[in-house]
């Protein structure tokens, strides 16, 4: 079993109506930096630890300078090194949206009166969040949701054809093929090598586009495979085809600055509970005005006449409370800790995180586990598992589901191209204990599981 993170967890039960958790606290070990003389070569060993304090990161600290895992109420039976999935909300957001909850449950009639008014303004204070105008996007459940949405827009015909790549996310390639073969239109599938350059992926989808398709479907950042596309010079080349994009960004918002500013896409959808850290349910759908005409939310409501987006803003007896909650969280962190300041860790906790699991995993099989891919998605990094560990879906969920069971540890492994693959993620509450503790506590048993089958 793994070594057990300190329990940062809070009773959120009392005082709803408060916006800061009490009695917080987490220790953290700040020496991480120890040396010993051994008599040899003291300016070499000066050097060496020199550089591994740069590659590893110490844990990221608040602004007040209290450690920033103490904002989460994460359990501490596991570790949680898959942000990327599920987000982690902090806890002062929690609080908000509980007291969201009990004023709705106070006076539903005054709350869902009220609702439009105030989700259009949580989107005015995310604009400057997402990187556009309020005016030009929408809340959304999920990035599925947007996309599903955006694909219904398309409006297809007999004859049609919809390009996806087999990077995309299953569920929205379910939801193309899905409407493709309800309107007697086809998907067709490109291949994209996990290190096609930004270049070559131009070139293999330019050919694609050429034959003036109804749509493209392509990741900012592809789930199971963890790398980048080039969504600029896609968009350029999409525009010069007239040919609609829509855009699954569903790990950008978080990890990238103003995701959506700039992006000349007929739709962008992107998770908010994912590295944004709100509530799981809350998404954007951002999008071009002349397609904005055509989207409508999944579910029809009273707000269906009003224009883009506000017929999003208002749809039945559904719960707003994520929406407002996730203004709560997003701006909250960028108070306490800081959006430039968690980007930068991520991204140094990774690069140092993927080194230490790598060198587990090739020591211990005996192959090699890193993966070139060309454009590694920010957030997250792929890893290929040994022997035919994760080779099906099934099995990549079964074996993630047995890493949390039984080894303490909630991570994701995908799969693509029948091999299995480790995702790592990381977040503000993540240290690199973490990772360290997975390289020697979960490394050994993956490789003698991998024996096994």
């Amino acid at each position: 079993m793994a070594t057990k993170q300190p329990d940062n967890s809070v009773d959120v039960d009392n005082d709803v109506q408060s916006a800061e958790p009490e009695d917080v606290s987490t220790v953290v070990d700040e020496n991480h930096n120890d040396s010993a003389d051994s008599g040899v070569d003291v300016d070499a060993e000066a050097a060496e630890a020199d550089a591994d304090a740069t590659q590893r990161p110490e844990p990221l600290l608040a602004r007040d300078g209290s450690p920033a895992a103490a904002l989460w109420s994460l359990n501490s039976r596991w570790r949680h090194i898959n942000h990327g999935s599920y987000g982690a909300v902090p806890v002062f957001a929690q609080l908000r949206r509980l007291a969201y909850l009990q004023e709705a449950e106070g006076a539903p009639q005054r709350w869902f009166g009220a609702a439009p008014e105030r989700v259009a303004q949580a989107r005015a204070d995310l604009a400057d969040f997402i990187g556009v105008d309020a005016d030009r996007f929408a809340f959304v459940p999920n990035a599925s949701a947007g996309m599903t949405a955006s694909i219904r827009a398309l409006q297809l015909k007999p004859g049609d054809e919809v390009v996806i790549t087999d990077h995309a996310y299953g569920a929205v390639a379910f939801s193309a093929k899905r409407e493709a073969r309800q309107r007697g239109a086809k998907v067709r599938t490109v291949p994209i090598e996990l290190d096609a350059s930004p270049q070559q992926i131009v070139t293999v989808l330019g050919k694609a586009l050429a034959k003036k398709p109804a749509g493209l479907i392509i990741d900012a950042s592809s789930s199971s495979t963890a790398r980048e596309f080039p969504i600029a010079e896609l968009a350029t080349l999409a525009a010069k085809h007239g040919v609609p994009l829509l855009v699954d960004a569903a790990h950008a918002p978080g990890v990238q600055h103003r995701p959506a500013e700039g992006v000349a896409a007929s739709a962008w959808v992107g998770n908010l509970h994912k590295f944004a850290c709100g509530f799981r349910g809350t998404a954007v759908l951002v999008a071009e005005k002349k397609f904005a005409k055509e989207l409508y939310p999944v579910i029809d409501s009273w707000g269906m006449d009003e224009p883009f987006p506000a017929r999003f803003d208002q749809q039945g007896t559904m719960d707003y409370t994520p929406y407002l909650a996730t203004v709560d969280a997003i701006t909250g962190l960028e108070d306490r800790i800081g959006w430039d300041a968690i980007r930068s860790y991520i991204e140094s906790l990774l690069d140092y995180s993927t080194d230490v699991v790598a060198d587990a995993l090739d020591a211990a099989s005996g192959e090699e586990s890193r993966v070139d891919v060309a454009a590694p998605a920010p957030g997250m990094r792929l890893l290929r598992l040994p022997g035919t560990l994760a080779a099906t879906g099934p099995e990549a969920q079964a074996l993630r589901q047995r890493i949390t069971d039984e080894l303490g540890f909630e991570t994701q492994i995908t799969n693509w191209r029948d091999a299995g693959y480790l995702r790592l993620a990381a977040h503000a509450y993540n240290t690199a204990e973490d990772y360290e503790r997975f390289a020697e506590d979960v490394v050994p048993t993956l490789v003698g599981w991998s024996r096994e089958s």
